[in-house]
């Protein structure tokens, strides 16, 4: 018994050691264990989210490492719609051709060497002057925005004063509260406050609707805004709705006809694309569809009031050709369209959007209606050479992505022809050809951004790196022999793994020489990615 007392007793005394010595200490080790870090993500456990595009180190033959010194006079003289931009990045400057396709805008990003741009040679102490100047210029925009802020701020004391008279004058509902209000909320979402600027867009919604109807086309600027403060908090079911509601409305005013629908087809037909990226919804397929559909109903009514040369014909025209190359590299999705509730709610679709009974995504064939009719509006417009040489670039590169080769050899060739008849003809057909090019180029940075949008919604942050790929591209575009240059670690492998297998899927417009395709080994490329 003595023994068993005396284990006890020595049980208590270490039981008592570890313990606290009182509550304030448990209060602490608790708070200790909140504030402690969540575990710090292992690497090599990581999986691959997102993939940007790959940037050109080296080219294959027989493009030169440098564009021409006399390339950027040939494409003035070409066309009035390019740009020199300037990125600072020492000791060489890297300069992009942008112009107003996007096979331009993505398909010329080259070094020039120093030695081409004697006036702005770079140096040490040209370089520490380029950091002054860019701290004090992030300085000035700072005092900038904190400025505005202090104002933003201001103003909102104002028109809630104003809004309190208001109310004192004609009571909680008076129509003239609307106009304050929607100002009131749109300073709440530059100040980022916008759950408090739902609420002020949702009371201005509610004075319309009580003054002037349930289905006032007046509620229609606040329920914009409204919609821009759900995507901004990724409260994406509301946003869904409230873009269902939206189009309810302005249809209920104006028809399915009225050119006054344009903007709002196209605001659906964006978020349905960037829902299709997001995953949001049971249907992705679904998603794509109806971008495609929106999109193809604007493109009818801006071309039959406005008739085809408005611009944004050929801004709805891409979006079709984009929803038509996902639908397509997605054959499940299509399929899951031919199931009997998606084909009621097409067909609903099909009736508020005036769409012709046989209008469906073919896949294939939409694109290709869609960037013919692009092609068609350059031909037609005749005023910049490199526009129409990326209609037959790109119409080329689809038909080269559905294996129509032959189709493919002939707007290639066309493209090649309309650039030899060029000043400087060698020097773009390198610019354009000569190098290889991921497809579809024609998809722009907007669907670019909603791609990596959805990958950053996850709660786990998100890490990037890069690495350095080599491979070949064959005459039809596609990757082969796939090799890694960057270094390859027990952390990475497995991302470099799978950025590999994607490349390797991946396709590239081929090297171009007299309009016809050829093989190019060696391309090197730099992927950013994020796991």
């Amino acid at each position: 018994d003595n023994s068993a007392e005396l284990e006890k007793t020595q049980l208590a005394e270490q039981t008592e050691s570890v313990e606290p010595a009182n509550l304030s200490e448990l209060a602490s080790l608790e708070s200790a264990e909140q504030d402690n870090p969540a575990p710090l993500k292992i690497r090599a456990q990581s999986e691959l989210k997102y993939i940007s595009d790959p940037q050109p180190l080296i080219m294959a033959n027989p493009f030169p490492r440098n564009i021409p010194v006399d390339l950027a006079t040939s494409l003035a003289s070409s066309t009035r719609l390019w740009t020199l931009k300037r990125s600072f990045q020492n000791p060489a400057r890297d300069y992009t051709i942008a112009g107003r396709s996007p096979l331009i805008r993505g398909g010329v990003g080259v070094r020039l060497a120093n030695q081409v741009l004697l006036a702005t040679s770079s140096n040490q102490v040209d370089s520490f002057e380029e950091e002054a100047s860019r701290a004090d210029s992030l300085a000035e925009m700072m005092a900038a925005e904190s400025e505005a802020a202090i104002a933003r701020l201001e103003a909102i004391g104002n028109y809630n004063a104003v809004i309190a008279d208001l109310e004192g004058d004609g009571g909680a509902w008076n129509g003239g509260l609307v106009e304050e209000l929607t100002s009131l909320g749109t300073l709440l979402q530059q100040q980022g406050s916008h759950e408090e600027a739902i609420k002020v867009f949702d009371r201005a919604i509610h004075i319309n609707r009580i003054n002037l109807g349930l289905h006032t086309v007046e509620q229609v600027s606040a329920i914009e805004s409204k919609i821009q403060s759900y995507l901004a908090l990724d409260q994406w079911q509301d946003a869904d709705l409230t873009f269902e509601y939206l189009y309810y409305i302005q249809r209920r005013a104006y028809g399915t006809r009225d050119p006054r629908l344009i903007p709002v087809l196209n605001s659906i037909a964006e978020w349905n694309l960037r829902a299709f990226h997001l995953g949001h919804g049971e249907a992705l397929g679904m998603r794509l569809n109806n971008a495609l559909m929106f999109w193809n109903a604007a493109a009818i009514m801006v071309k039959t009031h406005f008739g085809p040369q408005d611009e944004r014909f050929v801004t709805y025209l891409r979006g079709i050709a984009n929803s038509s190359y996902l639908l397509s590299r997605n054959p499940e999705m299509m399929a899951d369209l031919g199931r009997p509730q998606f084909r009621n709610e097409m067909e609903i679709n099909r009736v508020h959007l005036g769409q012709p009974s046989s209008y469906e995504s073919k896949g294939f064939a939409s694109g290709a209606q869609a960037l013919t009719e692009i092609l068609r509006y350059e031909i037609e417009k005749r005023d910049d050479v490199l526009a129409l040489a990326d209609a037959f670039t790109n119409l080329a590169d689809w038909y080269l992505l559905f294996g129509r080769r032959r189709a493919a050899e002939e707007q290639y060739g066309n493209a090649w022809r309309l650039l030899a008849n060029q000043p400087n003809a060698d020097a773009l057909h390198k610019a354009y050809f000569g190098r290889v090019v991921p497809m579809p180029s024609f998809v722009g940075e907007q669907k670019k951004g909603y791609e990596l949008d959805a990958v950053r919604q996850t709660d786990e942050p998100l890490d990037s790196d890069y690495a350095d790929l080599i491979f070949d591209v064959t005459d039809t575009g596609e990757v082969r022999d796939v090799r890694s240059l960057s270094a390859e670690t027990e952390d990475n492998k497995n991302q470099l793994s799978r950025l590999r297998r994607v490349v390797r899927t991946s396709h590239f417009r081929p090297i171009i020489i007299d309009g016809v395709p050829q093989r190019s080994a060696n391309n090197v490329f730099r992927y950013r990615y994020w796991y």
